[in-house]
């Protein structure tokens, strides 16, 4: 049977050779069933947000997130990065303000890499006031 870290790879794999959308097949598989249910988690989710927001495939990363919420999947400082690295790629600063609120209420602290991806992106916006 296979464990969460072999899932992992495999996700990963097929995502860096820019199949996010078959790296989120294999985590259906293993959801459909009750025996690997459990080896889905957030880490192997983000490989797929990170694989559709590095295709810019921004719908996705969005349903993707809904879909991790929906399996009550626990989120880190890791898959807020990643969502908000996303927001970054997009230009849709929007969102990050609730995405910091998300954390805070979670109790998750945001990190160097947070906190530089959002002001990277200001930056390129020429947005300094806001970095």
């Amino acid at each position: 049977a296979p464990t969460c870290i072999t899932l992992g790879c495999m996700v990963e794999a097929v995502t860096n050779n820019g199949q996010p959308e078959v790296g989120l097949t294999l985590i259906h598989q293993m959801l459909a069933s009750e025996e690997t249910r459990s080896l889905v988690n957030a880490v192997i989710y983000c490989s797929v947000l990170k694989g559709f927001s590095h295709r810019k495939c921004f719908d996705q990363v969005w349903a993707v997130h809904d879909e991790m919420r929906a399996n009550n999947m626990q989120y880190s400082v890791v898959t807020y990065n990643t969502l908000i690295d996303a927001c970054a790629r997009s230009g849709d600063m929007s969102r990050i303000s609730l995405l910091l609120e998300q954390m805070s209420q979670e109790g998750i602290e945001p990190n160097v890499v947070t906190y530089s991806t959002i002001v990277k992106r200001y930056c390129l916006d020429n947005r300094i006031d806001k970095a």
